[in-house]
Parts: C-alpha cells; structure tokens; sequence
C-alpha cells in the first residue's frame, strides 16, 4: 500500500475545521454543560481565546532584564532588533504551529470541549498525534512542555528577584528590617531575594480545586489582567513620550550634537519604526478593554461564579491600592499633588552609533546583483535570523 501525500484543499478550511468555534460551552458549579451558539457564542469563543492567548505572549520583553549585562549594550540599535525579532519570532511559530493544528484537530473535538480525562490530554499538539497513531509522541509533547514550564519558573525567579533586588538598593522594599535583608548577596546571588520570589510558587497548590488545571487557569487568568495594567501604562508612558519629543524638537535650541535624540527624521534617531503612536494608542485602548471585559465568563455561570470573578479582577485594586500607597508616601495627603508624574527629562536619551546605517533595512550600495549587493543582502538575513 502506498500512501500518497494529499494537498490542503478548500474543504479543510470548513466546519468543523474552520478557526471559529460556533458553540461556546460554559460549565456550572454541578457539573451541567451549556451551549451558546450562533454569532454570540463565536464572539464569546473569540474573546476568551484572545484572553487565553495574551497569556501566551506576556514578558516577550524579558529579555531588557539582562540588557545591562549585553555586550552591544552602547549600540542603542542592539535592543531594538532584539525586540523585533523575538516578537516576530514568537507571533509567526505560534501563528504556524496554531494552523497547522487546525487542519489536524476539529474545534468540536470532545476533548478540547470539557471532556478530557486529564490537563495533558487537552493540548491539541497531543490530540493530533495520539490520534495519528503516534502516542510516544504524546509523551514526548508533555514532557516538552514540562521541561518548557521549569525553564520559565526558572527565567521568571532570576528576573523577579533581581527586580526585588535592585527594588532593595534603592529601598523601595518597605520596611528597612525588609529591605538589608533583600540587599544582601552569597557570593554575588541574591538568595533573600530568590527564596521570597520562590515562595510565591507556592501559590499554585493553595485553594480547593478539582486538579491542577484550575489553578494555572486562575493563575493565568491573574497574570494575564496584571500584564495588561503595566502594558497599557507602558503604552501611555510612550505617548507622553512621544509628545515630549515632539515639544523638544519644536523649540529648537537643541545642541546639533543631540538632534538624533530629538528629531524622528534624523538618521541617528534610534527609536522610530512605522506608526510608532498609532500602534501605542491601539495597544492602550486595547489592553484597557481587555483589561474591563476580561471577566465575562464567571456572569454567564450558575449560579455567579464569585471566585472566578475575583481572580479576574483582583489586580485592578491591587494596582490601585499601590498606587495610592506611592502617593501617600511621596506626597502626603496632599491631593492636589496626585496627578501624573511626568518628568519630561530626556538627557538618558542616546543616539544610534550606526549612522545612516540601520540595522535590520537592506539598502543595495550598488544597482544590480553585484557583489557587494549579495554581500549586503546575506548581512541582512543574517542580522534577522541570528
């Protein structure tokens, strides 16, 4: 028998192998099942998914942590093709791999439905390859997404107790019996530090719960709302930045030596790229949004899923209860002084040491394929895929 390889025809994008869900299931407290269907229960498949998903995609900035440490750190250029490239890298294999699953799985396969017997049967990448005849393969799966988990417990505490330790030099930890104690170091580590960060781990095996999966849901859910606080005062920061720029490059009694930091048209400005305030006005709004309706689930339950409505929301008064700590403990109860802290100082800004060459763009020096024009063009792949 021979097996010949079948080409993706048109039938492979319908029901129930099309990307929209049309059925939306909500599982109550006793265990009963219901079914939202039509436009509404795919605008509710579509927000939950979107809501999963940012969870996916949280501190893809992590690696500003160890920026410090770069090599190329004088290169301004060095960081923002580092961010480019993880982020594309990261949106086009998630895109690639959640496309070519669903080829192979139905969105109404029972186990992505609510009836999977455990947490790792629930992945589709498992589904696809049990169902291929190929279950090592599932073991394998789980076991790479076990060794993926441990990576990133591990990533998050190096980078959470260096943030808890930089907090500390600059004791802004709380009390000072707090604050020596996270400033010490054994042999250049942290340790105070990283055993208070490891700590917080154990969060994950606290409340009652049916198995695991409830808890990283939870958890997920509230790093996912805490994520999209700091990302939208980041996208506002960068507005007030943006602004800032354009006030500085108006007056014009800038020394010629620093235009490239104030003006978005000279070669050596390191921080343009294409609809730069568009994409940060669309990324506040959006996470804001996100940020208020993230919640809808527990409504839909019977009875009101209080606890899920919790987890939800919890962070919005967190955040709120920090902040009004920073400003009764900077300012008083001086109220008049609680508006937005802008300092509008930009003499940390730097310039590009690259010139009128951009790392990243292809400019050919010559007309033709010259030499030198394959030599620039094998540069720049390399420059995005090293």
């Amino acid at each position: 028998m021979v097996c010949v390889p079948r080409l993706m025809v048109a039938e492979d994008w319908d029901s129930p192998y099309s990307f929209f869900n049309p059925e939306y299931h909500i599982k109550n407290k006793d265990g009963s099942t219901r079914v939202i269907d039509g436009g509404l229960g795919r605008f509710l498949g579509v927000w939950n998914a979107c809501v999963n998903v940012i969870y996916s995609y949280v501190a893809v900035d992590i690696f500003a942590a160890t920026a410090a440490e770069s090599r190329s750190l004088a290169d301004s250029e060095c960081m923002k093709m580092a961010a480019r490239k993880i982020t594309l890298r990261i949106i086009i294999l998630y895109v690639l791999a959640m496309l070519t699953c669903s080829f192979l799985v139905p969105y109404n396969h029972p186990f992505l439905n609510g009836q999977a017997v455990s947490l790792a049967t629930e992945s589709p990448f498992v589904i696809a390859v049990v169902e291929a005849g190929l279950p090592i393969a599932g073991e394998f799966f789980n076991g790479m997404y076990l060794f993926s988990s441990f990576t990133c417990a591990v990533n998050s505490v190096y980078v959470a107790s260096r943030v808890m330790h930089t907090l500390a030099l600059r004791d802004q930890t709380g009390p000072e019996f707090i604050t020596k104690r996270l400033q010490q170091c054994h042999a250049g580590v942290p340790t105070r530090a990283v055993l208070v960060t490891v700590a917080i781990l154990a969060l994950g095996y606290l409340g009652p719960g049916t198995g695991p999966g409830d808890r990283l849901r939870e958890l997920s859910s509230n790093c996912t709302v805490s994520f999209l606080i700091v990302y939208g005062i980041i996208c506002a920061t960068y507005l007030r930045f943006y602004l800032t720029l354009q006030e500085e490059n108006k007056l014009g009694n800038t020394a010629e030596s620093q235009n490239g930091v104030y003006d978005r048209q000279n070669p050596r400005y390191p921080y343009k790229s294409h609809g730069q305030w568009l994409k940060a006005s669309f990324g506040m709004v959006a996470c804001f949004i996100l940020l208020v309706f993230n919640g809808i689930p527990p409504f839909l339950k019977d009875p009101f899923d209080v606890r899920a409505f919790i987890v939800s929301y919890i962070s919005l008064p967190v955040f709120v209860l920090l902040l009004v700590g920073y400003k009764i403990r900077r300012h008083g109860l001086r109220l008049s002084y609680w508006g937005a802290e802008c300092s509008n100082d930009l003499r940390n800004c730097v310039q590009t040491t690259s010139g009128t060459h951009r790392k990243g763009r292809l400019i050919f020096p010559d007309h033709g394929p010259t030499r030198r024009n394959w030599r620039t063009f094998f540069a720049w792949v390399w420059a995005w895929v090293k």
